[in-house]
């Protein structure tokens, strides 16, 4: 038996506000990706076909659902990622790069380009 489809219920100043930023930022494109989710789910298109309209998973699908159920327009800002924390080596040949010190990583890096 099929699920229920996610209802959001979005109001016109939310439907207007998310094709403004699919229409204005050029600049970060997870942000369109997120607002596309929402408007793509308010026109009662599945999970699945959302997820195979933009190219993404319907694990990241469904979690931009949930967190624009929740905290609306404000959820979809882009959060900075975690990632790996720097650490000592990474700084100090970080710092060697920028001085020119290291000439064989430079030069490897060139090589490397087509």
């Amino acid at each position: 038996m099929p699920r229920k489809r996610l209802m959001l219920n979005l109001s016109s100043y939310e439907k207007k506000e998310l094709a403004r930023i699919i229409l204005q930022s050029r600049d970060d494109l997870r942000m369109v990706q997120h607002c596309k989710i929402i408007l793509l789910t308010d026109e009662g298109i599945s999970l699945q076909g959302i997820a195979d309209q933009l190219g993404m998973s319907k694990t990241t699908v469904n979690t931009w659902r949930q967190i624009f159920k929740t905290k609306r327009l404000s959820g979809l800002k882009v959060r900075k990622r975690l990632g790996r924390r720097p650490n000592a080596k990474n700084k100090r040949v970080k710092k060697q790069i920028l001085a020119g010190q290291n000439r064989d990583v430079l030069l490897s890096a060139d090589s490397c380009t087509p």
